[in-house]
Formats: structure tokens, sequence, C-alpha cells
């Protein structure tokens, strides 16, 4: 379904930003056992979408032929937030979605996003990780950290092609989705005719991605 501001407002804590899901932290020792802590109850008083709305979701697979089991490898590129939401300009569309990838392991991603036609060299780019990537791991390439030449030969081809995939391009990183930081470089890489979107990459606390997604093995 199509999103808005009137669907967002409500859940938009004092910083103006929306969470899709709560935010726990980064990692912690034990000994940051009580940091954690009131991280967590901090956490659980902001509003999210995912456990305080009605938030309604399209299944990619669903929404694009490119990506459904009857065309393989197609790729559709977006401009997404996987977690914190800006308000969103009206002169896109932006959409709810959920993308199942990871293979066989069935990680389902949820974010808000807009979706933006790659420039034919990108696009095909990301057309050949997607084919040399499919099943990978005979079809358990969960994440990053699943088999540690696939995260490396994908981080230095999306250098080659002047961009980055930083620790928040990582997280997402699994079969069938293929991040990149995005940031005002990064967007005129990929896409042409992106003004009124590139403000909304310059803010580092929001952190949005471009994700390349191509159909999962499972």
């Amino acid at each position: 379904m199509l999103i808005d501001e009137s669907m967002l407002a409500e859940f938009r804590g004092e910083d103006g930003l929306c969470r899709l899901k709560p935010e726990y932290g980064g990692p912690r020792k034990y000994s940051d056992y009580p940091k954690l802590l009131a991280e967590l109850v901090e956490s659980a008083k902001r509003p999210n979408l995912m456990r305080d709305g009605s938030l309604k979701t399209v299944f990619t697979w669903d929404y694009f032929e490119e990506l459904s089991e009857r065309v393989d490898h197609g790729v559709v590129a977006m401009l997404a937030f996987t977690n914190l939401v800006p308000v969103l300009p009206i002169t896109r569309n932006w959409m709810a979605f959920q993308h199942q990838g990871a293979g066989y392991a069935c990680r389902q991603i949820t974010f808000i996003g807009t979706v933006l036609e790659p420039k034919p060299a990108i696009k095909s780019a990301f057309f050949e990780i997607a084919r040399a990537n499919y099943c990978a791991c005979r079809g358990w390439f969960e994440g990053p950290e699943t088999d540690a030449t696939i995260t490396e030969k994908y981080i230095a081809t999306v250098q080659e092609l002047g961009m980055v995939c930083g620790i928040r391009a990582r997280s997402e990183l699994c079969e069938s989705v293929y991040p990149v930081e995005a940031n005002p470089v990064s967007m005129g890489i990929c896409f042409d005719d992106v003004g009124d979107l590139t403000y909304l990459t310059e803010d580092e606390h929001v952190n949005p991605l471009i994700l390349f997604l191509s159909s999962n093995s499972d």
C-alpha cells in the first residue's frame, strides 16, 4: 500500500523520526548490562510501527514480476528506510514492503522505500551479482558472516563501482538483498534525476540504504 505522512505522523518521536522497529543499541558486554537495560527501557517508550501501528506491507514477489519465481535474477532498486523514517517527499510514491531473502533461511526484511530505475551499467552489474549469488552456499547465504569470500567479493565489486558497503549496509546483506550506503555520491552513480531525494541521504542518523533486490532461491 502507498504510505503518506498521515499514516506516520502519530508514530514520530521527539526527534521527528518514525521508527519501524525498536532500537536496541549495539553489541554489549555483560558488564554493560545496566546500560543496555536502560536503553531497552527508553526504546520501549518510543512509538514504533511494527508494535503499535497497523503497517500493511506488500510482499515484493507479489508486486514485481522481476522478483517472482517465473523470472530469475531480475533486479529492482529502491531507496529504502529499514528503521528510521524521516518525513517523506510527496514527489515520490512510497510503499511498505516485505522482502524474503537469505535463501532457505527465509529472512524477512521490512522497509519503507521508493522504486528507482538504475542506470543500465549499474543494473547490469547487480544483475550479475544476483545471478552469481543465487542459491549461494547451497541456498544458505544468510548474511555477511556466512561466507567471508562472498562478502569480500561483494564489497570489492561495490567499491569498484565507486560506492560503499559499510557496517550499516553489511547488516542487511544476504542472498537476494544487495545493499549499498545511500549518499549523494552513490545516488548519482546509480540513478538519473534524483535531486528531490538527495537531501534524505545526507542525514547520517537516518542512514537510508540503496537496496538491489532479486529473486530468492527459496
